[in-house]
């Protein structure tokens, strides 16, 4: 029995005008998100409370790297997009992702144009570390596992 409220499916021009309408939208709210993935880890030693906040915000080449980072009460760090691997440090994460998800790091040089700069942000000009010899291209991209 067909409901007094049907509605319609979307088409490829409704979904093409919708995008279209709301672009602007989306584009002004991710601009400058820079969320930064937080851990808080808790315990107990001879009778006092200890906490430890680690932050991460992360660029490579100036463009912000999303997803969640955390550390284990050991140390080591792990990468939502990557579950089953841990690392020694945060450096060591953002290394594997360059050699495992090649494709969404390959515009090198800096951030694109239209981001509008971090100078202000107080960020450093450091040289860059070698990364880990690439052992294998994958097209798979991180920020489908967000």
């Amino acid at each position: 029995m067909p409901s007094q409220n049907q509605v319609s499916r979307p088409t490829m021009k409704s979904i093409s005008s919708y995008v279209k309408k709301h672009a602007p939208q989306v584009e002004e709210a991710q601009r400058h998100q820079h969320e930064a993935s937080e851990t808080v880890r808790e315990a107990d030693y001879e009778g006092h409370h200890i906490v430890v906040r680690t932050t991460y915000q992360i660029e490579v080449d100036g463009v912000p790297v999303t997803g969640h980072l955390g550390v284990t009460d050991d140390g080591q760090v792990h990468y939502h997009p990557i579950p089953n691997m841990s690392f020694a440090s945060a450096l060591d994460v953002v290394r594997q992702l360059i050699d495992v998800f090649p494709d969404d790091f390959a515009g090198k040089g800096g951030m694109p144009a239209e981001h509008g700069g971090h100078e202000s942000h107080g960020a450093r000009s450091r040289p860059r570390a070698k990364s880990a010899p690439k052992t294998r291209r994958v097209r798979k991209t991180h920020t489908d596992h967000e």
